[in-house]
């Protein structure tokens, strides 16, 4: 049975409050950066994180199972981005890999997280 587009309400779903409290993780860890990485790293990370949070919410806002799942698709993108710029940010040196151990899990989750969506939304 596909997802009901009548009822997404983007701020009841977990995964948006899964991606804001990634999205404030990210603000947190970047702001740790030095200086001269805070427009390299730091911002691509930023923008990374908030496109999560943004495509969840864009997409459901559409009212369309299918446009909904597409946003899910470039949010788990985002993700994914977000997930290599801290292993990046690691093996640079800027973030501890203890630091970002549990960051890049709660990454994971959240990919599967929208990628249950996404099934869900078209009928899987």
């Amino acid at each position: 049975m596909p997802y009901n587009a009548v009822v997404h309400n983007y701020q009841r779903l977990q995964i948006y409050e899964f991606s804001l409290r990634i999205a404030e993780d990210t603000y947190a860890l970047t702001r740790k950066l030095p200086n001269s990485e805070r427009w390299g790293i730091g911002q691509q990370m930023n923008r990374s994180a908030v496109s999560i949070v943004s495509n969840i919410a864009e997409g459901a806002g559409r009212g369309d199972d299918r446009d909904f799942a597409r946003f899910l698709r470039i949010a788990r993108g985002s993700a994914s981005e977000l997930e290599a710029q801290a292993e990046l940010g690691t093996r640079l040196g800027f973030f501890d890999r203890s630091e970002t151990h549990d960051f890049r899990d709660r990454i994971e989750r959240i990919k599967s997280s929208i990628t249950r969506l996404e099934l869900r939304l078209q009928g899987e």
